[in-house]
Parts: C-alpha cells; sequence; structure tokens
C-alpha cells in the first residue's frame, strides 16, 4: 500500500447499542485486512498493525453501518 492508496471496509450491527457492536466492528477490520495483506500471509491482520486507521459509524434503518478505512473519508 502506498501513501496515496485509501482502503475501506464496512459491516453492519443490527442494533443501536454500541454494546452489540463488536461482531461488526471486528468484520469490518478483517474485510479491511483482507485488502491489505500479502496474498500469501498466513496472518492476515498482521497488515493492520501500526497503522492508523478511521472509523465511522453511520445510522441504519434497524442499527448501524460500521466502517474502517485506512484514511478519513477512504472508499
Amino acid at each position: 500500500m502506498t501513501e496515496s492508496e485509501n482502503y475501506s471496509a464496512e459491516a453492519e450491527a443490527s442494533s443501536m447499542d454500541p454494546h452489540d457492536w463488536g461482531r461488526a466492528m471486528a468484520l469490518a477490520v478483517t474485510r479491511l485486512a483482507e485488502q491489505l495483506a500479502p496474498e500469501d500471509s498466513e496472518d492476515i491482520h498482521a497488515a493492520l498493525v501500526g497503522k492508523d486507521l478511521c472509523l465511522t459509524i453511520t445510522d441504519d434503518d434497524e442499527g448501524v453501518v460500521i466502517k474502517v478505512s485506512t484514511a478519513p473519508g477512504a472508499g
């Protein structure tokens, strides 16, 4: 990934309660890691270590959408 490349991933949580967002956050982070990791990597999450990430949470009809990106407004 070069400095000019921005990546993002999102997942939906079916609840408005932040206590219920963990699974959606983990899924969004995993989807982002899949984009950043080398194809032959055994530990895709290592691609995120040391990276600054932007977290955006928006309302959805029944819950929230959680977006994780490598830069504000990415994707």
